[in-house]
């Protein structure tokens, strides 16, 4: 599913779409780099497309690392609590320690698919759109 609204000021190009698609793998690190080096090597800005992908896919990556923080402070809280420790410890155990599929644990396995659908958007040239995540970079950084 894509979203309409947004129109692109320049065509997306083969490199624009690669970019795209590695830095949501990499969780930005490629999108960063790619950032610095169109500043500071080719003296070009980055088009609107890449843009969005690479800041969606930080935004992305800094909302895991804070929703682990929170799971772990959680966990951490609930762990001496009689019972509904040992349910919360069972629960974070099948989310995020069991292998589903292969080596990935559930939680691991829809990351896996939520980063693959945006990079298919991208490879298909779409500003792919993922709830309140997209809402805030389309309104932030617009062309």
């Amino acid at each position: 599913m894509s979203s309409g609204r947004f129109k692109y000021s320049s065509p997306i190009g083969l490199w624009d779409k690669l970019v795209s698609i590695t830095t949501y793998y990499t969780f930005g690190l490629t999108g960063i780099i790619w950032l610095i080096a169109s500043i500071l090597i080719f003296k070009k800005p980055v088009t609107s497309f890449c843009s969005y992908h690479i800041y969606q896919s930080i935004f992305i990556s800094i909302l895991l690392a804070v929703l682990s923080m929170v799971l772990n402070l959680v966990l951490q809280l609930t762990i001496k609590i009689p019972y509904i420790g040992d349910l919360i410890g069972h629960l974070y155990l099948w989310l995020f320690n069991v292998p589903l599929f292969f080596t990935f644990s559930l939680f691991n396995f829809i990351i896996f698919i939520i980063i693959t659908y945006l990079a298919i958007g991208a490879f298909f040239g779409k500003r792919t759109y993922f709830p309140f995540i997209s809402d805030i970079i389309g309104a932030n950084f617009r062309d």
